[in-house]
């Protein structure tokens, strides 16, 4: 049986089955008939995943508290007034074209944070980009409801390809997904909405393939197709093209590598080692921009240069400098000190 779910997995995927899911499977293929049927179906909603996804956002939650709910939110989904609404691009010269999804995922699960209450997460897979764009623009402008594009959290940052395996990790976490993007788009990183709860390790950042993690011939050769972000991560708003990056560099100078010591050696293996998000490296405002004129060798040392010019390892005390004493015996200081310390004993 074993060997039939490889041989199946490979025919429908194209790639082998992982090492790691025999743990998985032998248990369920050694149970019940439903086992071996819950493996045969994730298969299949494995395979039918795009790279172009859109989250529903919005939904009034009285569609899905209950299971009959639920049911004639997807009867009302299936109208020909809903897919008239939402599935075709009326900007078509020649006739309305349908730009209906291939597949549809829905998770429902329960919220704890407050009050207990269910939760949807409703993921439609486009076939292509423009026919996400097109529902997405029909969603925003004529629905009750609101589409995300959450394609970037499934593609890697630096080559593009898309994450199958997080992709199908991130469609059926059971937490508010529209948050997560939200968190990982500002910060980089999300723990979760609480302590509590921690997030799969595999969707917590930001999306970067095992391929180009680690390489730093990868990162270079996909500098010019890095994923960067609108507004400071204010927005899901993202552009990954070569214009793009080559404007910036045409605005912002290239920094004088002939500063660097011919002697100094990066000691990290990567440019993505060297930020300390990947946002940073895409930012032209931050302090560890990666400059689409530099090289990856060129990036890491110069890094390594700004962060070393900034210390004075002959200074035995860092602390003891003359802005430190002027803080100390400043008069001015001093009374605000003794002050705010008889406020904080007053309260």
């Amino acid at each position: 049986m074993y060997l039939i779910i490889c041989q199946l997995f490979l025919a429908v995927t194209g790639s082998n089955l992982p090492e790691e899911a025999f743990d998985v499977l032998f248990p369920l293929l050694q149970g019940k008939r439903k086992g071996r049927n819950d493996i045969c179906l994730g298969i299949t909603d494995y395979s039918r995943q795009t790279p172009h996804q859109i989250l529903l956002g919005s939904i009034p939650c009285q569609f899905y508290q209950t299971w009959e709910q639920f049911l004639e939110l997807k009867k009302k989904m299936r109208t020909k007034q809903w897919k008239n609404r939402y599935y075709l691009d009326r900007n078509s010269l020649i006739y309305a074209r349908k730009c209906a999804p291939v597949w549809e995922s829905k998770t429902i699960w329960i919220d704890k944070t407050y009050e207990p209450m269910a939760r949807l997460n409703y993921i439609l897979y486009m076939k292509s980009a423009e026919d996400k764009q097109v529902v997405l623009r029909n969603i925003n402008q004529y629905g009750d409801i609101r589409g995300v594009d959450v394609s970037w959290m499934n593609c890697c940052v630096f080559c593009g390809e898309f994450m199958r395996q997080r992709s199908y990790s991130f469609k059926s976490d059971k937490s508010d997904i529209e948050y997560m993007c939200k968190q990982i788009n500002r910060f980089g990183y999300n723990y979760g909405e609480t302590f509590e709860r921690q997030q799969k390790h595999n969707i917590s950042g930001v999306p970067i393939c095992s391929l180009c993690e680690g390489s730093k011939e990868r990162q270079e050769e996909y500098r010019m197709n890095m994923l960067s972000r609108g507004d400071y991560g204010e927005s899901l708003y993202h552009e990954r093209s070569e214009d793009y990056h080559r404007n910036l560099g045409d605005m912002y100078e290239k920094p004088d590598t002939r500063q660097i010591p011919i002697d100094l050696v990066s000691g990290n293996k990567t440019p993505l080692e060297c930020a300390i998000t990947y946002w940073d490296m895409t930012d032209p405002m931050s302090d560890y921009f990666w400059h689409p004129e530099l090289t990856a060798d060129e990036y890491m040392r110069w890094i390594e240069h700004t962060l070393l010019s900034g210390l004075n390892f002959d200074d035995p005390d860092p602390l003891d400098d003359d802005l430190w004493d002027q803080f100390e015996e400043d008069p001015q200081y001093v009374v605000e000190d003794v002050v705010e310390g008889i406020i904080q004993q007053l309260e």
